[in-house]
């Protein structure tokens, strides 16, 4: 289920749902219009919270009712004292871009829309992290009707859809679609699916969008019919779209022990090696629908470099990057390889010795002996020097090792 409360035995919200909202950073903002869709799903903000310092007790307070299944009135008798205090509450007049206006600040109905909101995209992502993981058993979605008392027409017409979790249709309209929305899916069997009448052969539901002009920063949308603006996005599969820069950007901030603990967790940990498995989708290059290219870009680091590495390329990032096309391609050439031997790209990166490829001036190679073996990792720096992939990785013949023609040394 997307959007249904928790069993009331479980007193503590699943690790995936924790999760997504721990990794948000905190932006302030004056008005909700000010911070992108796909931006929501790695930051925490609030309308009008800049310049009351409110920001991280409103976060800790919905981290707390998130965590352990916390009611909307518990949340408000822990937060309502604080924000009076501090003067965030009641209607005043405040700087804004446009210069002084008057405001609403915190009030009940504007609590109940943060508590709504936080709840309701955290549980969505951590269930959509679920259902990937769980999707070779239970490879399809059906969309379910609303427990709300007003059911708006538009989400009516959705109910009993059935399609492929992967289908984009669930990039758009996977619950919640609007304010305050309670419609859910559930996650199915290809047995129970076609027995409810799904036909791969019929074509999917056509999407129709409407533009939308956010009044704030002039951005030019599309936004599907029956879709509040602002909700148009799969909050767990936009936080895969953002994961590489959203890492990468932390990462890069660490301090150098800190970097690598962290890169030896994230190589280790379940998404890294669904990655590195090809357990994720995307049907390869061929296909350049925007969906399926975007599954293809979502990428995890696999290495850092150190500073005299990132010097000697002219790097702006120090992160090393394994996308989805890139991991599906190793897989096909190279099935051998297991997870676990990418931990190796990082001792190589600290220990390696650096080449220079001369026939492309954006590739790098690392090369090391490894148990008697020798290993090489091929990076491609991107135009703008900002993001580092590691574009092969594998065991080679000696008569490749070290110098050639091709491979300029840096030492």
């Amino acid at each position: 289920m997307a959007t249904q409360m928790p069993d009331p035995v479980f007193t503590e919200a699943p690790e995936e749902v924790t999760r997504y909202f721990d990794a948000k950073g905190v932006q302030p903002s004056f008005d909700w219009r000010e911070v992108a869709p796909h931006e929501h799903a790695v930051s925490f903000t609030v309308a009008k919270s800049a310049g009351f310092d409110v920001l991280d007790d409103i976060r800790k307070a919905t981290r707390d009712v998130i965590a352990n299944y916390g009611s909307y009135g518990e949340f408000v008798d822990q937060l309502e004292p604080i924000l009076r205090k501090k003067g965030w509450w009641g209607r005043k007049v405040v700087k804004g871009p446009n210069g002084k206006e008057r405001v609403q600040l915190g009030s009940l109905h504007r609590l109940r829309t943060i508590y709504w909101a936080n709840v309701n995209t955290a549980r969505a992502s951590g269930e959509w992290e679920r259902i990937q993981r769980t999707k070779r058993g239970l490879p399809f979605l059906i969309y379910e009707l609303s427990v709300a008392e007003n059911k708006r027409p538009e989400h009516k017409g959705w109910v009993g859809i059935i399609l492929p979790v992967d289908d984009p249709f669930w990039a758009t309209h996977y619950p919640p679609n609007g304010w305050l929305c309670q419609c859910r899916v559930r996650q199915i069997s290809r047995r129970e699916a076609e027995a409810l009448g799904y036909d791969p052969e019929t074509p999917g539901p056509q999407i129709v969008t409407r533009p939308w002009t956010n009044k704030v920063t002039g951005e030019r949308v599309q936004v599907p019919e029956g879709i509040d603006p602002g909700w148009q996005t799969n909050p767990g599969a936009t936080r895969a779209a953002n994961l590489r820069r959203f890492l990468s950007d932390r990462l890069d901030a660490l301090p150098t022990n800190a970097r690598r603990v962290a890169i030896q967790d994230l190589t280790g940990a379940r998404h890294f090696r669904a990655l590195a498995k090809g357990e994720l989708p995307y049907s390869g290059a061929r296909d350049r629908s925007p969906a399926n290219v975007e599954r293809g870009r979502m990428a995890l680091p696999v290495a850092i470099l150190p500073d005299h590495v990132q010097e000697k390329i002219g790097a702006k990032t120090r992160t090393v990057l394994f996308s989805n096309a890139d991991a599906q391609k190793q897989i096909s050439k190279r099935a051998q390889i297991a997870p676990e031997h990418y931990a190796m790209v990082q001792k190589m990166a600290e220990e390696g010795r650096l080449f220079e490829d001369a026939t492309s001036g954006k590739e790098f190679i690392l090369q090391m002996m490894i148990d008697e073996q020798p290993w090489t990792a091929i990076l491609h720096i991107t135009r703008d020097k900002r993001e580092i992939y590691l574009k092969s990785f594998r065991r080679i013949r000696m008569s490749q090792f070290g110098a050639t023609a091709r491979n300029i040394p840096m030492d």
